[in-house]
């Protein structure tokens, strides 16, 4: 027996995917975007109908119910979300002037919601722990319950 009989294989051609380079479009507002799972409308394809599910973040009924303090820490995932989403565009299109700016005003967001959320309850992260309390003589990190100890309620 030569080895091309005793090979197991197939000798089928593997399978190749072909994407489409994204382009820029206008994206979502934060609200929307946390709901669609991404910032950029030209990429929230329905590949499967389903019905249509009301955006939690976009109704004012359940968002004016919301505390303070819940508003807030929804603003600071929003915004999260939004970056993260952002430089995965800005590593595949890193010369792209309109992505590069609106990083720069999340960025700035992201951190000016920290502070504040810092400054009325406690730090979330170590950074917003010197900008929330710039005034402060005292190490707050350990300050108030956390979000997994139910920090948010």
């Amino acid at each position: 027996m030569n080895d091309s009989q005793n090979c197991q294989c197939t000798h089928e051609s593997p399978a190749m995917g072909s994407f489409p380079k994204q382009e820029w479009c206008e994206p979502y507002d934060l609200n929307t975007s946390l709901y669609h799972g991404t910032i950029f409308p030209c990429l929230n394809l329905n590949f499967f109908a389903a019905e249509e599910i009301p955006c939690p973040f976009c109704n004012e009924s359940v968002t004016s119910q919301l505390t303070e303090r819940e508003k807030a820490m929804q603003q600071i995932s929003m915004v999260g979300f939004a970056i993260n989403d952002l430089t995965l565009y800005l590593d595949t299109h890193p010369d792209c002037t309109k992505g590069k700016q609106l990083m720069k005003e999340l960025l700035k967001k992201r951190l000016d919601t920290l502070a504040d959320y810092a400054a009325k309850y406690n730090a979330l992260t170590q950074l917003s722990m010197v900008t929330g309390n710039a005034d402060s003589a005292k190490y707050d990190w350990d300050e108030g319950p956390m979000p997994w100890e139910g920090g948010l309620i």
